[in-house]
C-alpha cells in the first residue's frame, strides 16, 4: 500500500511504501504449507473513496477475517486494501477533537460500532471479547479452546506485538461503522464526510503528557456522560460512547458473571446507591500519578534496553540482562488499568473484561505508539524469544514463542494465514502511524521524548510545581545526578483482582517533608461538565492517600478475576518501579537534600520512603502477599548531548540495600528464574527446524512435552523486504 505524509523533511519524504515482497519459507512437521504473495499497490494516491455497505457481512461470509487496518480507498473481493489505500497519523484524542468534523464522525462510528448485535463478528461486544472473558471462540479459531480463558498474552514477550493486529481489527470494525454513518446522511454532504475520514484514524490518549496549565489528564470527553452530535437530522445529544459501554438490559449469560452483581454497564471506580462510575475520583487519581507515569516513560526510553525487553515484564526477559531492565512499558501499562478501574472493581481493574471499556482502546492506542516510538531508539531489536506464562486460549502455560510464532487467532488473509510479530513491525502495513514516527528516525522520537516526557519541558512554562497536585515537576538531568527507582517483583495472579502499591516519600498524612504547599497538593477535582452528574466526587481530599503531598505513584499488577492465572502450575513472575528521581529533586530544589548521590539519598529514603499495597478487600500486608519483593536501585546519569539526543540509563543498577531492609518485603532478594522464565536463546537455529546447537545436539524446548516454536500449526518464517518511494514513485531505498 502506498503512504504519504506531507513533507517536513528530506526524511518525511520517505514514507511511501511501495510493496511488500514476503519470501516465505514455512516449516510445518506436516501441516499445511502458507504461502504468502507478494502485493503490489499502485504508487499513485488518489483522494477518494469507495462505498463499503455491506462490507462487514462480506467479510464474515469469505471464512476468515483478512485483518487490514483502515483500507482508505476501500477493499477488493477478498478483503485486502484496494490499490491508493494510505496511512495516516494516530491522533492524540485532544488533537483530534480540535477537528470537528473528524470528532463527529468518530464519535458516530463508535456508537455505531457499540450497538451492533453480539453476534456480529466485528461487533464491538465480540472484538472486545477476544481479550479476554466470554471465553469464546473468534475468527474461526478452532474449538474448543484449548483452555477457557481469552486470547491476550499479557506477562509475555508477545504482549506488545500481538495487540498490534487487535488494535487493527478494532479500528478496521470501528471504521466499518464509520463508513455506514455517512451513508446515513444526505448524498449532498456524503462528500464532506468522506473527506473527513480519508485520513481519519482511531485517537490515542497520552496520560503521561502535560495536558496544559489547569487541565486534567483524563480529558472531559472521556468522562462527560453525554455528547453532542451531528446527525443527519441536525445536532442531537447522545449518550458518550467514550464514557462507558453497554452489555443490555443485562450482562449476557456467556460472560459467565462480572463485576458489581453483573452489572451491565462498564464501570470506572464504581460507587453504590446508586451504582455509577466515579469518574471524577478517577481523575484525581491519575492526576496524582502523571508525573510518575511521564518519568517511567522518559527513563524507558532512555535505558537503551533491547525491545523485547521494554516491551514485556516478563520477569525471565529482565533477570537475563543486567543495566536498565528495571521497567517495561507493559508495566506501565497496568497501573492505568487499576487506576481506571479502582480498588473499588471496576471493568478495567480485571484483565478478563478490561476491553469492554473504551478506555481501553484509548490506552493500548498510546501503549502501541510508545512501542512503536521506542523501535527507533533500538532498531536493530524485536520481540524476545519466551515462553508463555499461563494457560491461554490459544496457547498452554510453558509453550516456548519467537517472533514468527503465529499471533492469533489474528488472520492476515482470507486463507486463514496468521500474523507474526514479523509482519506487524511496520505500523503502516496496518493503515496507520504515529506523529512522532512520521520520519522513522531516531532524532525525531527523541525530540518528541526530550520534549513531552523530559522533567527540563516544563521549563517552556516556567512552572515549578504541578497546579493539580503541587507535585514538583523536575530539572533536566544533569552530570553527577543519579536516577533512582523503587523495584517491585509481584506475582501477577497472586490473588483475585488486581493490586497496586502507593509510594511515599514522607510519611502518608505527614508534612514534615512536603517540599510544597500543602494547600496546592490536595486541591479537589471538581466536577467538570456532566462527567459525573449529578454526583460529584466521593473522595474527600483529606482521606485519599494519592492527595497526600508526599504521594511519589503508583504501581500496578494487573490480575484477572481468578488468582493464579488461570490454573497455571507455576507463579506468572513480573518486574517493574516506580522513578523516585523527581521527587528527589525537588527535595533537593526546597534544602530538604544535598543532592541525588547515594551518600545523600540512601539516609534520606531510610527514613522517608513508605509504601501502602491495596488491593480489592483494602489495604495488604506485603509480607502476606506470595512472592512480593521491593527494593531501592539507582544508576548514573549520563546527560544527553544535545536535544537531539536521549540521556543514557543502561549502566548496571546498584541495590540500595539499607533503604528497604526495615521495610515489609523489603529485606534482601535475589530472583531465581525457574523453568517457565527461561527462554529459547536468540538465533536463526532457535527459529527453523532441524538444527542443533554449538554441541551438535538435537534442539529441542526446556520444558518437557512442549512443543517448538515451528511445530506449532500456522508457524511460518517470513522475510521481508519493504521498499520506499518518494511522492513521485521513484525509488528511495529498501529495507529487510
Amino acid at each position: 500500500m502506498a503512504n504519504f505524509s506531507k513533507p517536513q523533511s528530506m526524511m518525511t519524504m520517505l514514507v511511501a511504501l511501495l510493496s511488500v515482497l514476503q519470501f516465505t519459507v514455512a516449516f510445518q512437521h506436516g501441516h499445511k504449507h502458507h504461502a504468502h504473495p507478494a502485493r503490489h499497490p499502485d504508487a499513485a494516491v488518489e483522494a477518494h473513496m469507495n462505498e463499503v455497505a455491506g462490507e462487514l457481512e462480506k467479510r464474515q461470509s469469505g471464512g476468515f477475517i483478512a485483518i487490514t487496518g483502515v483500507c482508505s480507498a476501500g477493499t477488493d473481493s477478498n478483503g485486502a486494501c484496494n490499490s491508493g489505500s494510505t496511512a495516516a497519523p494516530r491522533l492524540e484524542i485532544r488533537q483530534l477533537k480540535q477537528n470537528a468534523d473528524q470528532w463527529n464522525l468518530y464519535l458516530l462510528g463508535m456508537e455505531r460500532f457499540m450497538a451492533k448485535d453480539n453476534s456480529d463478528m466485528l461487533s464491538y461486544y465480540q472484538v472486545s471479547g477476544v481479550h479476554g472473558r466470554p471465553f469464546q471462540t473468534w475468527n474461526n479459531f478452532p474449538t474448543p479452546l484449548l483452555n477457557q480463558q481469552g486470547f491476550c498474552p499479557h506477562g509475555g514477550t508477545l504482549f506488545g506485538s500481538w495487540h498490534r493486529p487487535y488494535l487493527a481489527i478494532y479500528e478496521q470494525a470501528w471504521y466499518f461503522s464509520v463508513q455506514e454513518v455517512i451513508n446515513t446522511f444526505p448524498s449532498n454532504q456524503q462528500q464532506r464526510w468522506r473527506n473527513a475520514a480519508s485520513t481519519l484514524r482511531m485517537p490515542y490518549w497520552d496520560w503521561a503528557m502535560d495536558p496544559g496549565s489547569g487541565q486534567p489528564t483524563v480529558p472531559t470527553a472521556m468522562r462527560d456522560t453525554q455528547v453532542t452530535v451531528t446527525k443527519p437530522s441536525g445536532t442531537v445529544t447522545i449518550p458518550n460512547p467514550l464514557y462507558s459501554y453497554n452489555f443490555g438490559n443485562s450482562l449476557p449469560s456467556e460472560m459467565g458473571g462480572g463485576p458489581w452483581n453483573n452489572w451491565p454497564q462498564t464501570l470506572r471506580r464504581p460507587i453504590a446507591n446508586p451504582t455509577r462510575s466515579n469518574n471524577n475520583e478517577m481523575s484525581a487519581r491519575f492526576d496524582s500519578i502523571r508525573i510518575s507515569l511521564r518519568d517511567r516513560v522518559f527513563a524507558l526510553f532512555a535505558s537503551k534496553g533491547s525491545w523485547g525487553m521494554a516491551s514485556t515484564e516478563a520477569i525471565g526477559v529482565r533477570t537475563s540482562l543486567s543495566g536498565s531492565s528495571v521497567d517495561s512499558f507493559e508495566s506501565v501499562h497496568d497501573v492505568i488499568h487499576n487506576t481506571a478501574g479502582g480498588e473499588s472493581g471496576g471493568h478495567m481493574y480485571y484483565l478478563d473484561v478490561s476491553a469492554f471499556d473504551p478506555l481501553f482502546w484509548l490506552h493500548h492506542c498510546n501503549i502501541d505508539r510508545l512501542l512503536a516510538m521506542y523501535q527507533f531508539v533500538t532498531p536493530n531489536t524485536w520481540v524476545a524469544n519466551g515462553n508463555i506464562p499461563r494457560p491461554m486460549a490459544q496457547w498452554n502455560q510453558g509453550e516456548p514463542k519467537n517472533a514468527y510464532s503465529p499471533l492469533k487467532p489474528f488472520t492476515k488473509d482470507a486463507s486463514g494465514n496468521y500474523f507474526s510479530s514479523m509482519d506487524v513491525k511496520e505500523t503502516r502495513v496496518l493503515g496507520y502511524y504515529y506523529p512522532e514516527t512520521s520520519d522513522r528516525t531516531y532524532s525525531q522520537v527523541a525530540k518528541a521524548v526530550n520534549s513531552m516526557y523530559s522533567g527540563g519541558s516544563r521549563s517552556l512554562s516556567k512552572r515549578t510545581t504541578d497546579e493539580q497536585t503541587g507535585q514538583y515537576l523536575g530539572r533536566p538531568l544533569k552530570e553527577g545526578d543519579y536516577h533512582t527507582v523503587v523495584s517491585i517483583i509481584a506475582d501477577k495472579y497472586a490473588m483475585e483482582g488486581s493490586y497496586t502499591v502507593h509510594c511515599f516519600v514522607g510519611k502518608p498524612g505527614s508534612n514534615s517533608t512536603a517540599p510544597f504547599p500543602v494547600t496546592n497538593s490536595t486541591v479537589p477535582i471538581a466536577p467538570t461538565g456532566n462527567s459525573t452528574s449529578p454526583y460529584s466526587n466521593c473522595t474527600e481530599p483529606s482521606t485519599d492517600y494519592t492527595q497526600d503531598p508526599n504521594y511519589v505513584g503508583a504501581y500496578g499488577i494487573l490480575g484477572g478475576m481468578m488468582a493464579g492465572g488461570s490454573n497455571g502450575s507455576q507463579p506468572v513472575m513480573t518486574e517493574g518501579s516506580i522513578p523516585l528521581t523527581t521527587c528527589l529533586q525537588g527535595k533537593e530544589h526546597y534544602g530538604l537534600l544535598e543532592s541525588l548521590n547515594p551518600e545523600h539519598t540512601v539516609p534520606y529514603l531510610k527514613e522517608n520512603l513508605h509504601y501502602k499495597v491495596v488491593g480489592i478487600n483494602g489495604e495488604l500486608n506485603p509480607e502476606d502477599i506470595p512472592n512480593f519483593h521491593i527494593s531501592v536501585k539507582t544508576t548514573k546519569v549520563t546527560p544527553a548531548a544535545s536535544p537531539d539526543e536521549l540521556p543514557d540509563l543502561s549502566a548496571p543498577y546498584q541495590i540500595l540495600e539499607d533503604v528497604t531492609k526495615l521495610l515489609p518485603a523489603g529485606g534482601p532478594f535475589k530472583y531465581i528464574p525457574s523453568l517457565l522464565d527461561i527462554a529459547l536463546p536468540e538465533g536463526p537455529e532457535y527459529e527453523e527446524p532441524g538444527h542443533s546447537d554449538n554441541s551438535g545436539n538435537l534442539i529441542s524446548g526446556l520444558l518437557p512435552g512442549l512443543p517448538m516454536p515451528w511445530e506449532e500449526e500456522g508457524y511460518c518464517v517470513t522475510k521481508q523486504t519493504v521498499e520506499y518511494v518518494d511522492p513521485e514513485g521513484k525509488f528511495l531505498y529498501a529495507q529487510m
